[in-house]
């Protein structure tokens, strides 16, 4: 899980420096370029593998007494129509360059990459923010926390978690408080092996915070290391 959630952060910060150095290109690209008018005089189809296809816009515009012609990205439905104006953005070096001016030649893929970074960024860093936290959690308890003993109920094959197809298993306990008399359940942290035939007992170990008993943390360390 500390690798999965590594991974998934490098991912989405890699993705969110591609969308950033992407905008930085076209800024550089817009502050030097020329601005002209163009019309698609046509939308090519680019057919897909899988069926399907996307529509790119050609388009041809002046420049230096020249006929340029430039091609568009491909969407579909297509973002333009043929005879439309639009306007293009070219450097006067190099008019073949060109770009078109708009929302989804300019800003559409830059959006796309960084939500998905930032997806990926977000899932990534909150685990690696929830393990930090649980890590500070329970080293608290281990000096301030309550010892209690918890009646074992169930060995939990937790499927609401999968990672590379593969689900934890969690021991589940109760205990009652002595003075309040309530209930709590209490879950162990995910185990990546089936413990079941090494759990031999009726109870568990339990370190709780008796301020709050929904800060716990459930003693797996009789359990043998996963190899």
């Amino acid at each position: 899980m500390r690798w999965f959630s590594i991974l998934f952060l490098v991912i989405g910060l890699g993705l969110l420096g591609g969308g950033g150095a992407i905008w930085r290109n076209h800024a550089n690209f817009a502050a030097h370029a020329k601005r002209t008018q163009g019309t698609v005089t046509d939308l090519v189809f680019h057919s897909s593998s899988k069926g399907g296809g996307t529509y790119s816009p050609s388009v041809e515009f002046e420049a230096d007494g020249r006929v340029i012609h430039i091609s568009g990205s491909g969407t579909n439905p297509p973002a333009f129509n043929r005879g439309e104006q639009v306007t293009v953005l070219y450097p006067p070096e190099n008019p073949e360059a060109g770009r078109i001016d708009s929302f989804s030649e300019n800003w559409l893929g830059i959006l796309i990459m960084s939500g998905i970074g930032l997806v990926f960024a977000a899932i990534g860093g909150g685990m690696i923010a929830a393990a930090l936290r649980t890590r500070k959690v329970n080293a608290w308890l281990a000096v301030n926390g309550l010892r209690v003993q918890a009646k074992l109920e169930n060995v939990l094959y937790d499927t609401s978690l999968k990672v590379n197809g593969r689900s934890p298993w969690r021991l589940i306990c109760q205990w009652q408080h002595p003075i309040t008399q309530k209930v709590y359940v209490f879950k162990s942290a995910n185990i990546w092996f089936d413990p079941t035939s090494f759990v031999k007992r009726d109870s568990l170990d339990v370190l709780v915070d008796m301020d709050n008993p929904r800060r716990y943390h459930v003693d797996t360390s009789f359990l043998p290391q996963m190899g």
